[in-house]
Order: structure tokens, then C-alpha cells, then sequence
């Protein structure tokens, strides 16, 4: 290996291990400053309430990255609250402008909203964050080989497969909307999933062998369930298909893409 090339190499790794915020020591939550979870819950339920929540999606953006980081210690924080932000703010922007999903690739990728001062798109925030540094576009195999100082800041490592039933991007066929807290993370975000593939999973008999027919997200996100055993033990996990029939042949349904907000959890 040439000087070059090692110095080339060296910088790369350097880029990758470091540059990541550190926690503001000083952070306490205040009237100005709220719990970035309690915020992100208000937000979802302000805008159940068929209010305004412009003012809180303003306090999101206001955050120093030091603070959300002092803030967000526990995965269970880091999972909610992420969720939740996600969540909010596609409610919040489309139902005040529905117009922004005719576009629905500008939509996901165009950077439409602001937290702790990053600018970001839906994308960034699914992928880049919440999935853990996942390629929009590698099923879960491939991750992303470049990430800004934001998202390696707060990627959750490892991700949760679950998630994929629990984050709502605006179409008909999206998981309904939950407030998740914290403390209560794990038992809700259970909940959802089985409530969501109940309703989107189906088994038939076609030429005296069964099919599963059931969610896409299983096969735009193959690799993300790699967290729960693969595909056949977290459907088994949940209740779509027993423990004897778990390699049984499976069938994606069609996702409706139509625009539908305000679905939420009941």
C-alpha cells in the first residue's frame, strides 16, 4: 500500500470513528427546553386533537444536538422518540399540504423539516437514523457507507425490525399512528405489529398447498428481520403462522400508496 493510499485510508477511518456530538453536560428540561420525548408525544397528540403544532415542530428544530444526545440515553428513549418525530412530522406536513405527496419520491427524499438544527427528509430520518444506517435501497443488507455527523451521532445500532409497523409515511396501507413512550416502548410497539399483520396477512389454500399472503415491508426489508431470527421466525413470533408452518410459501399483497392521513391507534 502506497503513503497515499494509507493516508487516504487512515482518513476515512478517522472520519468514520469520530466526529459525532457529544452530550451537553449542563441539559435539564425546562419550559424552553422540553424532554424531547414529552415533546415528541405532545406533537402527536396536538395534531390527534386536529390542532396546530407548528409551535412544537419549531421547538424540535431549536434543540443543540448536545442536548438530544444528553437527552436520548436508553434505546427505548431513542426508539420513541424517533418514532414519534417521524410520525409527526409527516402527519403535520401533509395534512397542512397534502399537494407535497403527489411527488412521492420528492416527498421522502426532499428535506422538509428541521431537528436540533439538521435539516432532513423523511428518508434520512427511516434509514439514515431509525433503521440504523440502513441503504434506502438495500434491503437491508447493504448499509449506508457514508454518514453525515448527525446520523452517526444518532443511528440506533442495529435498528428494530419491528418499526416497519409502527412508522406511517402518509399512504392508506401505512401502520396506524401510536404515541410511544419510553417506558412502555417494547409492549406497545408488540402491539402494533400484531394488530398490523392480523389485518394484512392472510393464509389461503391454492392447489391443496398454503400460501401466506402478507405485507411487501417483509421483502423491501428482508434483512432488517435478521434482528428477530429472519422472516419465518418473526412471523411466527407474532402470530401469523404457527411454529409447524413457519417455512411455509409466502406471497406479497400490493401496498396502497393513496394518500390517507390521520390513521391512528385506537
Amino acid at each position: 500500500m502506497s503513503r497515499f493510499s494509507f493516508l487516504v485510508l487512515l482518513s476515512f477511518l478517522l472520519f468514520v470513528s469520530c466526529g459525532r456530538y457529544q452530550a451537553a453536560e449542563d441539559f435539564s428540561a425546562s419550559d424552553s427546553t422540553p424532554d424531547p420525548n414529552e415533546l415528541s408525544e405532545e406533537i402527536l397528540r396536538t395534531i390527534r386533537a386536529g390542532q396546530d403544532a407548528t409551535a412544537m415542530i419549531d421547538q424540535l428544530a431549536a434543540y443543540e444536538p448536545s442536548q438530544l444526545v444528553a437527552a436520548l440515553q436508553t434505546r427505548e428513549e431513542k426508539l420513541a422518540f424517533w418514532v414519534n418525530v417521524y410520525n409527526g412530522v409527516v402527519q403535520h406536513l401533509l395534512i397542512n399540504d397534502p399537494s407535497l405527496y403527489d411527488d412521492r419520491s420528492s416527498f421522502f427524499s426532499g428535506d422538509l423539516f428541521t431537528v436540533a438544527g439538521h435539516t432532513m427528509s423523511p428518508n434520512d430520518l427511516e434509514h439514515g437514523i431509525i433503521r440504523g444506517g440502513e441503504n434506502r435501497l438495500g434491503l437491508g443488507i447493504i448499509p449506508q457507507f457514508f454518514q453525515n455527523k448527525f446520523e452517526r451521532t444518532f443511528k440506533i445500532k442495529g435498528g428494530d425490525s419491528r418499526i416497519h409497523f409502527a412508522l406511517n409515511c402518509g399512504a392508506a396501507d401505512c401502520p396506524p399512528v401510536a404515541v410511544y413512550s419510553p417506558e412502555t416502548y417494547h409492549e406497545q410497539i408488540n402491539e402494533s405489529t400484531r394488530k398490523y399483520l392480523a389485518k394484512h396477512s392472510e393464509i389461503k389454500t391454492e392447489d391443496g398447498k398454503e400460501v401466506l399472503y402478507t405485507s411487501p415491508l417483509f421483502s423491501w426489508f428482508r434483512g432488517d428481520f435478521a434482528d428477530r431470527g429472519g422472516i419465518d421466525d418473526f412471523l411466527v413470533e407474532f402470530g401469523v403462522v404457527p411454529a409447524e408452518k413457519e417455512d411455509i410459501k409466502r406471497e406479497y399483497t400490493d401496498y396502497d400508496w393513496t394518500l390517507k392521513t390521520g390513521i391512528w391507534a385506537e
